[in-house]
């Protein structure tokens, strides 16, 4: 933030003044993407970990794995951009991508936080920042990626208790039981306000 907003008071400015300067830096970082991509540059955008790659070529797989920071590159059949794995994933999170996108740039959602949601904000970041590790090994037992909404982690894990729940199959009572630990500590996360994004480049 410091290296792009040299006049960002980041030190000594409330929680609320940090948010806007994040969402300012976010808005022109989604600005530059149509312009890195016609130069056959992706640019990555995570409040973790931004980068810039080049596109892999036509023919090899272009799904961007967000924990390893790179292209999948396995070989692609016929005209598609993705590899026949990956392939079937693309869904799952290239909506809540779009809703990142859309929502850093629409400038109406600079104004729009209150000093009270802004806190719950970065209180949420700095909590995910200090548990990443178990951030990921939770979204692991869920079996989701990393960045989904806090309804799709819901639904996920309604449908993960109507077959594994003890009272209907006592046979998985330990794998509920992990299931259900690693759900209350993502809400726990997503209750801190977290917005959390791992996209998926169309």
């Amino acid at each position: 933030m410091q290296v792009a907003l040299p006049e960002a008071n980041l030190l000594h400015g409330t929680t609320l003044d940090m948010y806007r300067w994040h969402f300012v830096l976010f808005n022109a970082l989604y600005q530059l993407m149509p312009e890195f991509s016609r130069r056959g540059l992706y640019l990555h955008i995570h409040f973790m970990r931004t980068c810039v790659q080049e596109y892999p070529e036509s023919s090899l797989c272009r799904y961007f794995d967000d924990e390893l920071t790179g292209f999948c590159r396995a070989p692609c059949a016929g005209s598609t951009q993705w590899c026949d794995f990956h392939a079937d994933r693309i869904d799952e999170t290239a909506v809540d991508w779009l809703s990142d996108r859309y929502f850093y740039l629409d400038t109406a959602n600079f104004m729009a936080l209150s000093a009270e949601n802004a806190e719950k904000f970065m209180v949420g970041a700095w909590s995910l920042l200090h548990n990443h590790a178990d951030y990921l090994q939770c979204l692991k037992v869920m079996g989701l990626p990393e960045g989904v909404s806090v309804d799709i982690l819901k639904k996920r894990f309604r449908h993960l208790a109507k077959t594994l729940h003890p009272d209907i199959n006592s046979v998985h009572h330990e794998e509920f039981a992990q299931i259900n630990s690693a759900y209350r500590r993502l809400l726990a996360y997503f209750g801190n306000g977290c917005r959390l994004s791992q996209p998926e480049k169309l």
